[in-house]
């Protein structure tokens, strides 16, 4: 169980997300949406998490956090350690149940 959530986090959050927004979205969107790119790609983001429709506001202004600096100094990692962070919050449940202090 903890080995399938550190995957999920790896691949879902790490490959599927920041690699793909701030890495490869986020320089392209320089071109058509000029300076404001770094909120047309939080924008974006939010939209893709259709699956949560009441979280999408949420998500867009959290996003912020991650788009701005990844747009601003031209890197991927601040974004990939911010989102690493907020996995926490998901692994410590997890390990929590698996070790038995959670029912």
């Amino acid at each position: 169980m903890v080995g399938l959530a550190l995957v999920s986090i790896a691949f879902n959050y790490f490959l599927g997300e920041e690699f793909l927004f701030r890495g490869v979205l986020l320089p392209k969107m320089r071109g058509v949406f000029g300076r404001w790119d770094w909120l047309a790609n939080a924008a974006l983001f939010g939209l893709y998490h259709l699956h949560a429709p009441l979280r999408i506001p949420k998500i867009m202004l959290s996003s912020l956090a991650y788009t701005w600096p990844s747009q601003r100094f031209r890197s991927n990692w601040f974004a990939i350690v911010l989102h690493g962070i907020e996995a926490l919050f998901l692994i410590v449940p997890v390990l929590a149940v698996v070790m038995g202090l959670a029912f």
